[in-house]
């Protein structure tokens, strides 16, 4: 171990005194800088302050003193909430409950004074093994070069069987390098190849789901995914892909399925910029990305090559509910939320979608646009960023430049009359109901059932087109269709 103290001033960086921080937490950094026990404020946070970023996890390490009661202390004096985090080590989160401050974490975990080499040498990767000791905020301690290593933006190991102590480094050694930018070194990835078994069930969902999201939110997650499915650890995550990799190239696809699904990724990343502004943040990228590897998953369970007219032909009837029904079952082991399990779901069921609303390039009927953004609803955009990105990993034999072009143009097409669809909906929201449902069950007799429902359904249909537009049209209308 290379033990170093650099002056922050000739990394060009502020003291902990000096960054922009909520008042409470200044004053809570303060307030542990008095305590007369060694307190080090150690790894992420650190990092990222080399790094030009600032994060709001804090960790820290205590010399000699017990986390859970320094923790109490500190609840006390700041108004503040413990959370006992392992009970083997006592990590406890110290979170404040002061509004500027939410979304800050604090977790302490104390160590003897003779081990704080130990601890250093037992992380994972040598930008973690980075300190600051609130007693010489000035200074940052470096334990193996951590500080060149973010320089050169390397991911390097301090010991490679520490990975193995928690496999769940295998997958934050790809999360740190897309976040940064930077190169896992060789000898990392060779190790993670050669251990992969260590990556089980063992390895909690929630951990796994926090590294994922964090990787897919980067712009260019694209390799850093590649690189782990050359590993094989994206399919340690998700063993459905694997029958993928069966999927033969064929008319329109030029890739394996498997290779054809984290294309998307890439495709997903060259073409964002084409869809227009508004739309951009009308869904999480992350998930939509992950949309993009699973929005093929059902078609191995589905795949036929049947004889036309001695012409063999790849068929796939029925994969967009299957995979919707896997990616279900995928997102409940993962334990994603509800609302990222719908939004997969929804992605991969209505994948297909906006290509079938013309068929043989005939025009797109209102009432076809209308019961599509109806049916698909806010997740819309999502939906065809999706579908942009598939076009463009689309590129069989049979698929022209022609082809391409006509795709991507329908897509932004959709993407103009979606915005549109938007405004006239909350325009009408915002205007009294020509006729609710107790009026309709007044004026048909018909009780709460599904009839009443679809009723209800095919007039607000019939007014968002603009065919019913008065109070006495809209009961004319429904004494029609009764």
């Amino acid at each position: 171990m290379s033990y170093q103290k650099v002056k922050t001033s000739t990394l060009n960086l502020p003291t902990l005194k000096d960054l922009e921080l909520p008042k409470t937490v200044k004053d809570f950094l303060c307030e542990l800088s008095n305590y007369d026990t060694k307190i080090y404020l150690i790894g992420g946070f650190v990092r990222d302050l080399i790094a030009g970023k600032l994060s709001k996890d804090l960790d820290f390490v205590l010399i000699g003193f017990s986390a859970s009661e320094f923790c109490k202390n500190l609840c006390l004096k700041f108004d503040g909430t413990c959370i006992l985090l392992d009970k083997e080590t006592g990590t406890t989160r110290l979170i404040l409950k002061d509004e500027l401050s939410q979304g800050y974490t604090f977790d302490f975990t104390s160590i003897e004074e003779n081990m704080l080499e130990t601890d250093f040498a037992r992380r994972d990767f040598t930008i973690n093994a980075l300190a600051i000791n609130l007693k010489e905020p000035d200074f940052i301690i470096d334990c193996f070069n951590g500080i060149e290593d973010l320089k050169l933006k390397k991911i390097n190991k301090i010991d490679l069987n520490n990975l193995i102590e928690d496999p769940l480094r295998f997958l934050r050694a790809f999360r740190f390098a897309a976040q940064l930018n930077a190169e896992i070194a060789p000898e990392i990835i060779s190790f993670i190849k050669e251990n992969i078994n260590y990556f089980d069930e063992k390895v909690a969902s929630e951990r796994i789901s926090t590294e994922l999201w964090k990787i897919l939110d980067c712009e260019n997650s694209f390799s850093y995914i590649k690189q782990m499915s050359e590993a094989g650890l994206l399919e340690k995550i998700f063993p459905e892909l694997t029958p993928m990799r069966k999927v033969t190239p064929n008319d329109h696809h030029h890739l394996y399925l498997y290779d054809h699904s984290i294309e998307l990724i890439k495709t997903f990343e060259e073409n964002f910029s084409k869809i227009p502004d508004w739309a951009k943040d009308k869904f999480e990228k992350s998930v939509v990305k992950l949309g993009c590897v699973f929005h093929d998953i059902g078609k191995p369970g589905t795949w036929e090559i049947k004889d036309v007219n001695g012409v063999p032909k790849h068929t796939f009837i029925g994969h967009d509910k299957v995979g919707a029904e896997m990616v279900k079952t995928i997102s409940e082991r993962l334990k994603f939320s509800n609302s990222i399990a719908e939004t997969l779901c929804n992605l991969v069921r209505y994948h297909l979608r906006p290509f079938q609303l013309s068929n043989n390039d005939a025009p797109i009927t209102p009432k076809a646009l209308f019961r599509f953004f109806r049916d698909i609803n806010d997740q819309t955009p999502g939906l065809l960023m999706l579908c942009l990105a598939d076009s463009h990993a689309t590129l069989g034999p049979k698929v022209t430049k022609e082809d391409l072009e006509k795709s991507e143009k329908l897509i932004l097409f959709l993407f103009d009359e979606y915005k549109k669809y938007v405004e006239r909906e909350e325009e009408k929201a915002s205007k009294p109901k020509l006729i609710d449902g107790t009026e309709i069950m007044k004026i048909t007799g018909i009780k709460p059932s599904k009839l009443l429902g679809d009723l209800i359904k095919d007039l607000d249909e019939a007014i968002s087109l603009g065919e019913v537009k008065t109070k006495e049209e809209a009961v004319s209308w429904v004494l029609e269709k009764k």
